[in-house]
Protein backbone atom coordinates (compact mmCIF):
# COMPACT_ATOMS: atom_id res chain seq x y z
CA UNK A 1 0.00 0.00 0.00
CA UNK A 2 1.31 3.46 -1.01
CA UNK A 3 2.39 5.67 1.88
CA UNK A 4 -0.62 8.25 3.32
CA UNK A 5 0.44 11.40 3.40
CA UNK A 6 -1.57 13.98 5.33
CA UNK A 7 -0.70 18.09 4.83
CA UNK A 8 -1.59 20.53 7.01
CA UNK A 9 -2.48 24.29 4.91
CA UNK A 10 -2.96 26.97 6.88
CA UNK A 11 -2.55 30.71 5.65
CA UNK A 12 1.20 30.89 7.00
CA UNK A 13 3.73 31.36 4.43
CA UNK A 14 5.54 27.96 5.71
CA UNK A 15 2.51 26.02 3.78
CA UNK A 16 3.58 25.93 0.48
CA UNK A 17 7.53 24.96 2.06
CA UNK A 18 5.67 21.89 3.95
CA UNK A 19 3.49 20.99 0.28
CA UNK A 20 6.59 21.37 -1.78
CA UNK A 21 8.42 18.51 0.36
CA UNK A 22 5.24 16.54 0.80
CA UNK A 23 4.78 16.78 -2.94
CA UNK A 24 8.47 15.89 -3.42
CA UNK A 25 8.48 12.96 -1.11
CA UNK A 26 5.29 11.65 -2.34
CA UNK A 27 7.12 11.72 -5.75
CA UNK A 28 10.01 9.39 -4.78
CA UNK A 29 7.44 6.72 -3.06
CA UNK A 30 4.74 7.06 -5.26
CA UNK A 31 2.61 8.03 -2.51
CA UNK A 32 -1.21 9.14 -1.98
CA UNK A 33 -1.73 12.91 -0.65
CA UNK A 34 -4.64 14.33 1.22
CA UNK A 35 -4.37 18.00 1.51
CA UNK A 36 -6.26 19.44 4.78
CA UNK A 37 -7.76 23.11 5.64
CA UNK A 38 -10.11 23.50 8.41
CA UNK A 39 -12.96 25.58 8.29
CA UNK A 40 -13.95 26.86 11.84
CA UNK A 41 -17.20 25.01 13.46
CA UNK A 42 -19.01 27.79 15.00
CA UNK A 43 -18.95 30.06 11.18
CA UNK A 44 -21.67 29.45 8.91
CA UNK A 45 -20.89 28.31 5.51
CA UNK A 46 -18.95 32.17 4.02
CA UNK A 47 -15.70 30.27 6.42
CA UNK A 48 -15.53 27.78 3.64
CA UNK A 49 -14.42 29.87 0.93
CA UNK A 50 -11.09 30.52 2.57
CA UNK A 51 -10.78 27.05 2.74
CA UNK A 52 -11.34 26.28 -0.78
CA UNK A 53 -8.97 28.76 -2.05
CA UNK A 54 -6.07 27.77 0.27
CA UNK A 55 -6.61 24.26 -0.68
CA UNK A 56 -6.93 25.03 -4.14
CA UNK A 57 -3.54 27.03 -4.63
CA UNK A 58 -1.76 24.46 -2.62
CA UNK A 59 -3.36 21.69 -5.04
CA UNK A 60 -2.19 23.53 -7.97
CA UNK A 61 1.24 23.62 -6.66
CA UNK A 62 1.35 19.81 -5.51
CA UNK A 63 -0.34 19.52 -9.39
CA UNK A 64 3.18 21.30 -10.95
CA UNK A 65 5.54 19.47 -9.45
CA UNK A 66 4.37 16.41 -9.78
CA UNK A 67 3.80 16.98 -13.59
CA UNK A 68 7.77 17.70 -14.13
CA UNK A 69 8.37 13.92 -12.75
CA UNK A 70 5.94 11.89 -14.96
CA UNK A 71 4.73 10.05 -11.92
CA UNK A 72 1.50 9.53 -11.37
CA UNK A 73 0.82 9.87 -7.78
CA UNK A 74 -3.11 10.41 -6.23
CA UNK A 75 -3.80 13.60 -4.46
CA UNK A 76 -6.87 14.78 -3.18
CA UNK A 77 -7.89 17.87 -0.94
CA UNK A 78 -10.24 18.32 2.05
CA UNK A 79 -12.10 20.77 4.17
CA UNK A 80 -13.06 19.60 7.81
CA UNK A 81 -14.70 21.64 10.65
CA UNK A 82 -12.87 22.90 14.10
CA UNK A 83 -10.09 22.80 15.44
CA UNK A 84 -7.21 21.89 12.65
CA UNK A 85 -4.63 19.76 14.94
CA UNK A 86 -7.49 18.22 16.66
CA UNK A 87 -8.87 16.80 13.01
CA UNK A 88 -5.46 15.58 12.29
CA UNK A 89 -5.02 13.78 15.58
CA UNK A 90 -8.05 12.41 14.88
CA UNK A 91 -7.24 10.69 11.36
CA UNK A 92 -3.69 10.46 12.47
CA UNK A 93 -4.18 6.27 13.05
CA UNK A 94 -5.02 5.51 9.53
CA UNK A 95 -1.90 7.09 7.85
CA UNK A 96 1.85 7.43 7.82
CA UNK A 97 2.69 10.02 8.03
CA UNK A 98 1.34 14.30 8.94
CA UNK A 99 3.14 17.14 7.15
CA UNK A 100 3.03 20.86 8.59
CA UNK A 101 4.69 24.15 8.07
CA UNK A 102 6.49 25.55 11.02
CA UNK A 103 5.10 29.11 12.17
CA UNK A 104 7.25 31.61 13.44
CA UNK A 105 3.77 33.06 14.73
CA UNK A 106 3.51 30.06 16.77
CA UNK A 107 6.10 31.47 19.12
CA UNK A 108 6.03 28.05 21.69
CA UNK A 109 5.31 25.99 19.08
CA UNK A 110 1.33 25.36 20.52
CA UNK A 111 0.08 23.72 17.49
CA UNK A 112 3.33 21.84 16.24
CA UNK A 113 3.30 20.39 19.86
CA UNK A 114 -0.40 19.16 19.80
CA UNK A 115 -0.32 17.45 16.99
CA UNK A 116 3.04 16.10 17.52
CA UNK A 117 1.80 14.68 21.03
CA UNK A 118 -1.22 13.37 19.70
CA UNK A 119 -0.57 11.84 16.78
CA UNK A 120 -0.41 8.03 16.13
CA UNK A 121 2.06 8.63 12.99
CA UNK A 122 4.74 10.24 12.42
CA UNK A 123 5.30 14.03 12.08
CA UNK A 124 7.05 16.15 9.66
CA UNK A 125 7.65 20.08 10.76
CA UNK A 126 9.03 21.93 7.57
CA UNK A 127 10.58 25.11 8.06
CA UNK A 128 10.15 27.86 5.49
CA UNK A 129 14.15 27.16 4.60
CA UNK A 130 16.21 26.22 1.38
CA UNK A 131 17.45 22.44 1.23
CA UNK A 132 20.23 23.80 -1.38
CA UNK A 133 23.50 22.46 -0.35
CA UNK A 134 22.34 20.07 2.43
CA UNK A 135 23.82 16.98 3.41
CA UNK A 136 22.82 14.13 5.61
CA UNK A 137 19.71 12.41 7.99
CA UNK A 138 20.90 13.67 11.17
CA UNK A 139 19.10 11.18 14.24
CA UNK A 140 19.32 12.10 18.24
CA UNK A 141 20.30 9.15 20.32
CA UNK A 142 19.60 8.50 24.17
CA UNK A 143 18.56 6.15 26.46
CA UNK A 144 14.99 6.03 25.92
CA UNK A 145 12.85 3.65 24.25
CA UNK A 146 11.66 5.14 21.11
CA UNK A 147 15.48 5.42 19.93
CA UNK A 148 15.32 2.26 18.48
CA UNK A 149 12.46 3.39 16.10
CA UNK A 150 14.04 6.49 15.46
CA UNK A 151 17.01 5.36 14.35
CA UNK A 152 15.55 3.05 12.09
CA UNK A 153 13.50 5.44 10.47
CA UNK A 154 16.50 7.73 10.17
CA UNK A 155 18.42 5.23 8.48
CA UNK A 156 15.93 4.12 6.28
CA UNK A 157 15.61 7.85 4.91
CA UNK A 158 19.38 7.83 4.94
CA UNK A 159 19.27 5.08 2.66
CA UNK A 160 16.63 6.10 0.23
CA UNK A 161 18.08 9.62 -0.26
CA UNK A 162 21.74 7.87 -0.37
CA UNK A 163 22.83 10.26 1.89
CA UNK A 164 24.61 9.40 4.61
CA UNK A 165 23.03 8.86 8.67
CA UNK A 166 25.07 11.25 11.13
CA UNK A 167 23.83 9.93 14.43
CA UNK A 168 24.25 12.27 17.18
CA UNK A 169 24.39 11.57 21.32
CA UNK A 170 25.05 14.81 23.73
CA UNK A 171 26.56 14.10 27.16
CA UNK A 172 27.27 16.66 29.90
CA UNK A 173 29.47 16.15 32.79
CA UNK A 174 27.71 14.43 35.80
CA UNK A 175 28.62 15.62 39.34
CA UNK A 176 29.20 12.22 41.46
CA UNK A 177 30.21 11.72 45.10
CA UNK A 178 34.14 10.95 45.13
CA UNK A 179 33.78 7.24 46.32
CA UNK A 180 31.41 6.39 42.71
CA UNK A 181 33.79 7.18 40.56
CA UNK A 182 36.13 4.37 40.67
CA UNK A 183 39.73 4.83 39.38
CA UNK A 184 39.10 8.29 38.83
CA UNK A 185 39.61 8.05 34.73
CA UNK A 186 36.14 9.64 33.86
CA UNK A 187 37.50 12.51 36.23
CA UNK A 188 37.52 15.65 34.92
CA UNK A 189 37.80 19.77 36.44
CA UNK A 190 37.89 20.20 39.96
CA UNK A 191 35.68 18.77 43.17
CA UNK A 192 32.71 21.29 43.58
CA UNK A 193 32.06 23.27 46.90
CA UNK A 194 29.60 20.11 47.65
CA UNK A 195 32.44 17.23 47.32
CA UNK A 196 31.11 16.03 44.35
CA UNK A 197 33.03 14.99 41.02
CA UNK A 198 32.39 16.15 37.71
CA UNK A 199 32.94 12.44 35.75
CA UNK A 200 33.20 12.46 31.94
CA UNK A 201 30.22 10.50 30.45
CA UNK A 202 31.64 10.65 26.51
CA UNK A 203 32.82 6.52 26.25
CA UNK A 204 28.96 6.07 28.16
CA UNK A 205 27.83 7.97 25.18
CA UNK A 206 29.86 6.75 22.84
CA UNK A 207 28.87 3.11 24.11
CA UNK A 208 24.95 4.47 23.65
CA UNK A 209 25.13 5.11 20.39
CA UNK A 210 27.06 2.23 18.84
CA UNK A 211 24.84 0.04 20.60
CA UNK A 212 22.01 1.88 19.17
CA UNK A 213 23.61 1.43 15.68
CA UNK A 214 24.54 -2.11 15.72
CA UNK A 215 21.19 -2.83 13.78
CA UNK A 216 21.28 -0.30 11.08
CA UNK A 217 24.73 -1.30 10.15
CA UNK A 218 23.24 -4.78 10.40
CA UNK A 219 20.71 -3.46 7.74
CA UNK A 220 22.52 -1.33 6.27
CA UNK A 221 25.94 -2.78 5.40
CA UNK A 222 27.21 -0.32 2.86
CA UNK A 223 25.56 3.15 4.71
CA UNK A 224 27.73 5.92 5.91
CA UNK A 225 27.36 6.10 9.24
CA UNK A 226 28.40 9.04 11.03
CA UNK A 227 29.12 9.38 14.71
CA UNK A 228 28.72 12.40 16.20
CA UNK A 229 29.38 12.27 20.05
CA UNK A 230 29.94 15.46 22.12
CA UNK A 231 30.15 17.73 25.19
CA UNK A 232 26.62 19.89 24.60
CA UNK A 233 23.25 20.02 25.14
CA UNK A 234 21.27 17.78 23.35
CA UNK A 235 18.66 19.55 22.02
CA UNK A 236 21.31 22.22 20.89
CA UNK A 237 23.66 19.74 19.45
CA UNK A 238 20.76 18.36 17.08
CA UNK A 239 19.71 22.32 16.04
CA UNK A 240 22.87 22.92 15.34
CA UNK A 241 23.80 19.84 13.37
CA UNK A 242 20.28 20.18 11.45
CA UNK A 243 21.34 23.33 9.68
CA UNK A 244 23.62 21.29 7.03
CA UNK A 245 21.45 18.50 7.13
CA UNK A 246 18.79 17.57 4.43
CA UNK A 247 16.60 15.71 7.17
CA UNK A 248 16.49 15.30 11.49
CA UNK A 249 14.81 12.72 13.43
CA UNK A 250 13.97 12.67 17.36
CA UNK A 251 12.22 9.91 18.79
CA UNK A 252 9.27 11.22 20.93
CA UNK A 253 8.79 9.70 24.53
CA UNK A 254 5.71 8.40 25.69
CA UNK A 255 2.73 5.88 25.03
CA UNK A 256 -1.27 5.51 25.52
CA UNK A 257 -3.62 8.41 26.75
CA UNK A 258 -1.76 9.99 28.95
CA UNK A 259 1.67 9.41 28.59
CA UNK A 260 1.76 10.82 24.80
CA UNK A 261 1.52 14.21 25.94
CA UNK A 262 4.87 14.23 27.49
CA UNK A 263 7.65 14.35 24.27
CA UNK A 264 10.39 14.94 26.28
CA UNK A 265 12.41 18.47 26.65
CA UNK A 266 15.16 17.59 23.39
CA UNK A 267 12.15 17.05 21.20
CA UNK A 268 10.39 20.00 22.35
CA UNK A 269 13.18 22.40 21.70
CA UNK A 270 14.01 20.88 18.27
CA UNK A 271 10.11 20.60 17.04
CA UNK A 272 9.85 24.22 18.29
CA UNK A 273 12.19 25.94 15.93
CA UNK A 274 13.08 23.34 13.56
CA UNK A 275 16.37 24.47 11.61
CA UNK A 276 15.63 21.86 8.65
CA UNK A 277 12.74 19.12 8.09
CA UNK A 278 12.19 17.27 11.20
CA UNK A 279 10.07 14.16 11.62
CA UNK A 280 8.88 12.94 14.94
CA UNK A 281 8.66 9.46 15.09
CA UNK A 282 6.94 7.56 17.72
Amino acid sequence: MPERIVVAVTESASTEYAVAWAAARAVDRVAHVTLVAASPEDRDDEAVPTARILLDAEGARVAEIVARTGVDIAVETRIVRGDLAHRLVEASDTIELIVIGHDHADHHGALVRHIVSGAHAAVAVIPAAGSVGRQGVVVGIDDSDVTPAAVAFAADEAARQGQPLIAASAWLPAPMPGDLTGSGDYLIGSVDPAGLYPVDLAPVATERIERALEPVRAAHPTLDVQVRVEEADAAQLLTDLAREATLLVVGTHGRGALARFFLGSVSTAVLADPTSPTIAVR
